[in-house]
């Protein structure tokens, strides 16, 4: 059987396929791709395209970048007679397809599309293809010469490409999707007082939410590093014991550690409570979260908002929302009082 395509156009296939797997965070999808598919078929501009035809929105990027940024509300005015495109909206056929297969030049320079865009950037022809992502939500990705010289070759290359860009992309928006509710997760555990480690194998840390290893290393005299707990609390974390429930004690407080075991991992929940009644009880009235009574409480040792951020590994901006939300709680005008709360409290019991 005669080969469709020469070994070295396989050769930058299988590369182009693999370069665009590298990509891991859904906003530098398109600038990442493009530069991939510009090696694949050489154009003089690239563009991907993300059209939102229920809410007549649209948003492209070109490689290379446009000295100037086309009118998206013209742009979405023109593109009803695009025939590639409607192609694709007519039959959902995503192949690769060129302005030339449907339209001669006298034709093409008739259509609005090239008055009020391709014109301006030069397009003699384009050669592109769409990926339906929901029912009125398309992917586009075009290239563009200023000559009709696309060729049958250029067509196959896309063709066998469309497939792993549609996963690439799929792939994205699940790790996107993941990791998003990832930090949900946690936002929820750390605003509730609670923390989490996750181990694997012998006992690895794979995940431990910010601050959690901090507070077991302040019960335990074996340091927390390395990717590994102390040697005492991974023997109880791996064993197949019946009590799932581990405290450990200490003068002021206690640390209590709840294990969840799963197939090929173990879960520890991690939260601590003070023993004597303090400013933190006291508190209650004003329905703080947990992680509300550690800010407050960092207030009143004189701490800005980035030394609290990075105490609790989390960002500044973080911190700076929650002080807001304390100060309207409190219902003090700013920090310097609401740390006189604390500390007044603090000198009442101590």
């Amino acid at each position: 059987m005669k080969k469709s395509l020469p070994d070295a156009d396989y050769q930058l296939l299988l590369s182009c396929i693999e370069g665009i797997h590298e990509c891991r965070r859904m906003q530098d999808f398109p600038r990442h791709v493009l530069k991939h598919l510009r090696r694949l078929v050489p154009c003089q501009l690239a563009c991907y395209a993300e059209i939102d035809f229920s809410r007549g929105r649209a948003i492209n990027v070109f490689d290379p970048p446009l000295p100037f940024d086309p009118p998206v509300d013209q742009w979405m005015k023109s593109i009803h007679d695009h025939p590639v495109l409607n192609y694709f909206k007519q039959t959902g056929d995503g192949q690769a397809l060129k302005i030339s297969d449907f339209l001669g030049v006298a034709d093409y320079h008739r259509l609005a599309v090239y008055r009020d865009v391709y014109k301006n950037t030069k397009a003699e022809d384009q050669f592109g293809f769409g990926v339906q992502v929901e029912s009125k939500f398309v992917l586009g990705f075009a290239f563009d010469r200023g000559e009709r010289s696309f060729t049958e070759r250029d067509r196959v290359l896309l063709n066998l490409i469309r497939p792993h860009l549609i996963q690439a992309y799929v792939h994205l928006e699940e790790l996107a999707g993941h990791e998003e509710l990832q930090r949900d997760l946690q936002t929820a555990l750390t605003e509730n007082g609670l923390g989490l480690v996750i181990l694997r194998g012998r006992g690895r840390i794979v995940h431990a939410t910010p601050g959690v290893l901090d507070r077991i290393a302040g019960y335990y005299a074996t340091p927390v590093g390395g990717g590994r707990l102390p040697p005492a609390l991974t023997r109880w974390a791996l064993g197949n014991g019946k009590t799932d429930r581990l405290v450990v004690e200490r003068e002021s407080a206690r640390l209590t550690i709840r294990r969840v075991c799963q197939p090929n991992s173990r879960l520890l929940l991690v939260s601590e409570k003070n023993h004597h009644v303090g400013a933190r009880q006291q508190l209650a009235r004003f329905c703080l979260t947990p992680r509300e009574h550690e800010v407050l409480r960092r207030l009143a040792k004189g701490e800005s908002n980035a030394q609290i951020a990075k105490h609790l590994g989390v960002s500044p901006g973080t911190i700076k929302v929650h002080v807001e939300r304390l100060l309207r709680k409190l219902k003090v005008p700013n920090r310097i009082a609401a740390s006189s709360i604390w500390q007044n409290l603090e000198n009442e019991n101590s």
